[in-house]
Formats: structure tokens, sequence, C-alpha cells
């Protein structure tokens, strides 16, 4: 008798811990895939815009930071293509690339935004990358080339490098399709695909599901243009947090003028630290009616959890880079009028 009563307490002990084991997972799913109205951001601020002068640039495209320097490209000039500045005094150190199709030059060239100490340049008409490195003086040297062998053409177009070689797509410019895409430098077919759109909309700009990626050594992030909603993973694929908030975002956006949707995330930086995610919330129409003002700048850790929300009280960037060994913030604002010749500036007060 004594026996049989211990062998159902043992019974019971094992059906109650494999409840536990069951909840347990199903906590830790949801918390991988929150979805909230409560999800908070622990400090919030407002900063003010500042502008920083630039030399010789009339229309400055995309950049790239190099603590201390800002590599700035350039759209209006074809003889000194990327501008080289110090932050610490904002001086133009050096100018290199020409656009051509001679030794040195380059034909429709895109800097990347890369964790590494070393600037990537891509030509994306011959998909061949360029490496340069920087001396303490801000001049840049070609360490070497390496031509993607992926078969389609444009295909580092909007490459997202996690190393020097490994890289992910998600809707380029010239390749839309409804994948995320790892691939290499060195292969010539696609190392692993994960979905995240809806296949049978051909346009991008007409999916709901559209979102953008940026990557970094550790993390590949997909952020979401209609959706709030911003997933992390590893180099894998493999999902680490889908950082979900309720919003009311359009259910359709195919009939409508682009210039009328509602957009969520529009632009995100990835650093070694944090996720920087430029928050709209309005539609581009609004947007302009209110002078280009009026967004929101939160800040994630690697695996999505809510750091800082800073509300930018000035002009919006539409692309910016972060340097992290200040928490400086280095926005271009493109066809805005207040601004010329300069880059917006904000102070990311009480990051750590």
């Amino acid at each position: 008798m004594i026996k049989v009563v211990k062998v159902e307490r043992i019974k019971l002990t094992i059906m109650r811990l494999s409840h536990f084991v069951i909840v347990l997972c199903c906590g830790l799913v949801a918390a991988c895939n929150s979805v909230s109205d409560e999800l908070k951001f622990p400090f919030s601020k407002t900063v003010i815009q500042e502008l920083m002068p630039l030399q010789g640039i009339t229309y400055p495209l995309v950049m790239d930071v190099k603590h201390p320097f800002l590599i700035v490209q350039n759209m209006e000039r074809s003889d000194s293509i990327l501008h080289v500045y110090d932050l610490t005094n904002y001086e133009l150190k050096s100018a290199f690339g020409r656009t051509g199709r001679g030794p040195g030059e380059f034909g429709f060239i895109q800097l990347y935004q890369t964790p590494f100490p070393d600037i990537f340049i891509g030509d994306v008409n011959t998909n061949v990358i360029y490496r340069f490195g920087i001396n303490d003086e801000g001049e840049s040297t070609l360490i070497g080339t390496i031509e993607s062998k992926y078969e389609k053409n444009h295909s580092i177009a909007g490459a997202a490098f996690i190393d020097d070689s490994l890289y992910v797509l998600a809707d380029a410019l010239y390749m839309p399709g409804s994948n995320l895409d790892l691939l290499s430098l060195q292969g010539e077919a696609v190392l692993k695909t994960k979905p995240y759109r809806n296949p049978d909309i051909m346009d991008p700009e007409k999916d709901v599901g559209l979102g953008y990626v940026c990557a970094n050594e550790n993390r590949i992030v997909l952020y979401y243009v209609y959706k709030k909603q911003v997933d992390f993973m590893d180099a894998d694929f493999n999902l680490i947090k889908s950082v979900k908030f309720k919003y009311d975002y359009p259910t359709t956006v195919a009939d409508e003028d682009w210039r009328d949707r509602k957009r969520s995330y529009d632009f995100c930086y990835l650093g070694k630290r944090y996720l920087y995610a430029l928050f709209f919330g309005k539609s581009l129409r609004e947007h302009r009616t209110q002078s280009f003002r009026g967004a929101f700048l939160e800040i994630f850790d690697l695996d999505g959890n809510p750091v800082a929300e800073y509300y930018l009280d000035g002009i919006t960037p539409d692309n910016f880079v972060v340097d992290e060994e200040t928490f400086s913030l280095y926005g271009i604002s493109y066809d805005n009028a207040e601004i010329v010749d300069s880059l917006l500036v904000y102070r990311l007060k009480g990051l750590l």
C-alpha cells in the first residue's frame, strides 16, 4: 500500500512538473512574440535639432560613421563622391571617388552602413564591392575588391552586411521578392531564405507586410513600413523577438496614393549596441504639411527590449547614422529648403 501511494505521488509530481514546463514554454513563446499596448520605453526625452555644416557637398545621399569620422556620399558631384569629416570639429579631411569607367572610377555606387572599421562601397552596375581603410588623418586607402558571384544583376543593391562576406537582402531595389535572402559574396546561390510577406503581391510598396532589413555581426533586424513591428533575428534567421505594438496601420495599400498611406517605421539604423528606429505614425503628405517635423526615435537593445524614446524637436531625418561613442545622431533630409549644405544633428542624451 505504501508503494502504491509513493507511485501515485511520483505520478502527480511528474504531472505538475509537466504542466509547469508547458506553462513556462508558452510564456517564453509569448515573450518572443510580444504584442502590447503596455510596452513602454523606460526613458523618454525631447532633443533639439542642431546643424552640421558641410563643405563642398550639395546633395548628401547616405552616410556611414567610423568614429571619429563621418563618411558622406554625395549625389551632385562626379569628381569627389565621398567626403570624410572629422566629427570632433566638422572639418573636411579628405574626398575620394570619381564617376566613370576608368581605373579607380565608379559607376553607380552605394555606401553601406556597416559595423566594421573599414568603408564598404558597392558598384551596383558591376556587382563589385570595394573595401577602403581609413587612417588617423581621415585619408582612405583601397584594401581590396571582390565581385559578387550571385547570378542576378544588381544583387548587392540594398545589401545589409553581417560580415565582410555575408549579407542579407529584403526587397532589393532591382530584385523585389517576398523573402529575406542570406547570400555570400563568394557564392553563386542563396544560402538561406526566409519568407516574410505576401508572395502574391508583386509590388512590395503595395503590401502591408513590406519591411526593410539592417544587420551587424550578431543580429538581423527586419522593420516594417506599415505595421508597428520589429523582428530581431540572429545571423541564421532564427527569431529572437518580434516586438509588436498595437497600431492602426492600413489593412490595404493597393489602391491608395502612396503619399497618403500611414507609415510606421520609415528608417532604422543598427549599431553595435542598439537599434535606432524612426517612427513616423503618419503619411508622407501629413509629414510634409507639418514642415517635415514631429517624429520619434525609438531605441531597443539587440534582444528587442525597449531602452529609450526621443522626440526629435526639429526636422525629421530621412536617413541617419548614430555615432555610438558620443551617442550623436547625424541625419539627412532630402528636398528640404530649410537646410542647405548641412546635416541634422541630435544629441541622444541619457543613453549609456
